[in-house]
């Protein structure tokens, strides 16, 4: 004998499934009027007597505890993983057209076998939760399925037990491939079992015909992901880009251009709160790589929203550095100055004292600013290997060493970076 639980999948979900957490809590609600009123609601769908509102309403009730059980593990399962990458309207297209195929290839089939079979009631959403796993079978071909297994023989003398991953496609095509069999087997016999198997089947082929129908199936190549050449034009093709990237990011979690390129896709789709984490994963990586260009830029998408990326001192500093590397001097100065102040035990915030200072004569034409810069350094480092430099900048600028007062322990309100795109502090 053998007993199986699936207990999740290895593809992370980057947003909240609204929608699969509204149809299990439909689902749930449902079948709670079902035990507390058992007369209050049809007794199913019949398919002799076709009825569009019991067929709606028998998609969210259930034979039983192990029956509501069983398919809300699985619509919990599959899907978070296929609303995530496909978005809620399409995810509930491929939910209610599972259905619709469920019932289809049911009526057909049961009816054709046995006439008796018409005039049994239809309840359960397996049909519907049937679509959504043959879309997966083709679109997660690389995820795979957490699975606790029990597998006996003569109970007392064998017995294994533990946890496993199988690729989904794989446990996906054994169970369909089990359904059809067992469909078959009923049709044959010419008996009305009490499992809609040909249901099940009917579901699994909308989903995967479906699935390959759109075109979901289909490899982009990593070039054309990363450079955006790609256009999106509706929620397959985003579906299709998110997916790919999701996956490459999984595999090689250092990527940073497959994260900007994920966070561009989740921008084009509206997916804000995802593409600024994906930008500031990508920010953190690009700097970690010493990829000044490609820090420059996410940096300049993250000031795009004006968000607060979580940096070290170190990253701090040789971000201003890309960014001065990359030509925005006013982004750069900016940095610098937050760095020396913010950090100002560390090693590099005598130099961005005076990297900042340069800037300000030289780039920025700002002697004010970089007269500031320099008697900073020498208030606060007097034994600073740049102090001759700071003093020679200032008696070319005919100013004291000594003119603003001396530093207290919070930074001064005008010390935050001021950048072009609105980012007040980094």
């Amino acid at each position: 004998m053998l007993i199986f639980v699936p207990l999740g999948t290895t593809r992370p979900c980057w947003r909240v499934p609204y929608a699969t957490y509204g149809l299990i809590a439909a689902n749930v609600a449902v079948f709670a009027i079902e035990l507390a009123a058992p007369d209050a609601l049809p007794k199913g769908f019949v398919p002799a007597q076709p009825s569009v509102f019991a067929w709606l309403l028998a998609m969210f009730m259930h034979a039983g505890f192990l029956h509501i059980a069983g398919n809300m593990v699985f619509l919990w399962l599959f899907g978070t993983i296929t609303e995530d990458v496909l978005g809620p309207g399409m995810f509930l297209l491929f939910y209610f057209g599972g259905n619709i195929g469920a019932t289809l290839l049911d009526v057909l089939v049961s009816g054709a076998s046995s006439s008796q079979a018409l005039a049994v009631p239809r309840v359960g959403a397996s049909g519907a939760i049937a679509g959504i796993m043959g879309l997966s079978a083709v679109c997660f071909i690389r995820t795979k399925v957490r699975i606790w297994y029990f597998f006996t023989l003569f109970w007392i003398y064998f017995w294994r037990t533990g946890t496993v991953e199988v690729a989904a496609p794989v446990v996906l095509g054994l169970w369909a491939g089990w359904e059809l069999v067992q469909g078959t087997i009923q049709s044959v016999a010419g008996f009305v079992g009490g499992v809609g198997h040909w249901a099940h089947v009917g579901g699994f082929l909308f989903g995967l015909l479906g699935s390959i129908g759109l075109g979901l199936n289909k490899r982009i190549p990593r070039s054309d992901l990363i450079s955006g050449r790609v256009p999106v034009q509706s929620a397959a093709d985003a579906y299709q880009q998110a997916g790919e990237l999701q996956r490459m990011v999984l595999e090689s979690p250092e990527d940073a251009d497959a994260w900007t390129a994920l966070a561009r896709d989740f921008e084009m789709t509206g997916r804000i709160d995802r593409a600024k984490e994906g930008h500031a994963k990508a920010l953190s990586l690009y700097l970690a790589q010493r990829n000044t260009q490609g820090a420059a830029e996410a940096y300049a998408a993250l000031s795009s929203y004006g968000i607060v990326a979580q940096l070290t001192p170190d990253q701090q500093f040789d971000l201003a550095c890309a960014l001065e590397e990359a030509g925005k001097a006013k982004d750069a100065f900016g940095l610098f100055r937050l760095a020396a102040n913010e950090h100002p035990d560390q090693q590099t915030a005598e130099t961005a004292l005076v990297r900042a200072a340069e800037m300000a004569r030289m780039v920025l034409d700002d002697p004010q600013r970089a007269a500031e810069c320099y008697q900073r350094l020498l208030e606060r480092y007097p034994f600073s290997n740049w102090r001759a430099l700071a003093q020679e900048r200032l008696r070319e600028m005919n100013l004291p060493e000594h003119t603003t007062p001396p530093e207290t322990t919070s930074a001064p309100a005008d010390t935050e970076p001021e950048t072009d795109a609105g980012l007040r502090r980094l």
